[in-house]
């Protein structure tokens, strides 16, 4: 998976909610399974792109390894065997971005968007992409273009990139839109929790961010974020002993967490 730093922040160190990309996806479903029919129906009707997807997954492979010219030179040989396979142009735009290529990275997503505007998760990197740019509107532009897509299938990855993207452009309205359409379709994961009790955190209402982090932790996954923005909402609430709790699970969960640091030092701001 590509590297991504991580957005929304509360303060420097605290709000990591970690925007998600879709590469990872992108590989799993472009895998070749060789005793599959769908498999074998791609190399007859359309050998051309399944040898780019081929290359392709070889690209993603060496990319994860962190061996980008081998990456680079498959994605090429990729996209000569199929110049439409929207995939290798958004895999491409990853690595150049990953080697900090911008202008290259920008040729290839814009291309990837170009001949295959259907493909929400191509249009989920560049969103992402363009975040990290911090370029948000034109990322939340889009995310919004991949949840339009009826066939989309993993719209809650949008859904938590485009509203980290939203609160790290201090779009509060839009990241609480993003993240609330996130627990309609996802009431078990937590991500969506986290990022509306940042935003509660971040707009001081108090009380609604020791809800969302009581409704996070009743979710999956737990995470260091959801222990700190609890520990903090109770600090301000003035209940010590609920803020010794979170700050003990804290400690004891996520050792190495550096908002334990952060707590340490009275950092909630």
């Amino acid at each position: 998976m590509t590297r991504l730093k991580n957005l929304c922040t509360l303060s420097a160190a605290a709000l990591a909610l970690v925007l998600l990309s879709a590469c990872s996806s992108l590989i799993n479903r472009e895998q070749p399974d060789e005793n599959s029919q769908s498999a074998t129906q791609d190399r007859s009707d359309d050998p051309l792109r399944y040898r780019a997807k081929v290359h392709t997954e070889l690209a993603s492979n060496y990319f994860q390894r962190g061996q980008m010219s081998v990456a680079l030179e498959e994605l090429r040989e990729a996209i000569r065997l199929d110049a439409r396979y929207g995939v290798a142009h958004s895999i491409l735009g990853l690595v150049h971005a990953d080697l900090g290529e911008y202008a290259k990275a920008d040729a290839a997503f814009q291309l990837a968007v170009s001949v295959a505007p259907a493909e929400g998760d191509i249009r989920n990197n560049y969103g992402s992409y363009l975040c990290r740019q911090n370029r948000v509107k034109e990322g939340l532009e889009q995310f919004d273009a991949a949840l339009k897509l009826p066939l989309y299938t993993t719209p809650q990855i949008a859904l938590e990139n485009a509203g980290s993207c939203a609160l790290e452009g201090a779009m509060i309205r839009p990241a609480e839109t993003y993240f609330t359409r996130l627990v309609q379709i996802q009431p078990f994961n937590s991500r969506g929790y986290q990022g509306l009790a940042a935003i509660a955190l971040k707009t001081a209402r108090l009380d609604d961010a020791r809800q969302q982090v009581r409704m996070g932790l009743g979710a999956q996954p737990q995470s260091a974020e959801l222990f700190f923005y609890g520990a903090c909402a109770e600090k301000r609430l003035g209940d010590r002993a609920a803020e010794d709790s979170y700050t003990q699970q804290l400690k004891s969960r996520f050792a190495n967490s550096p908002l334990n640091e952060q707590l340490a030092k009275g950092g909630c701001e």
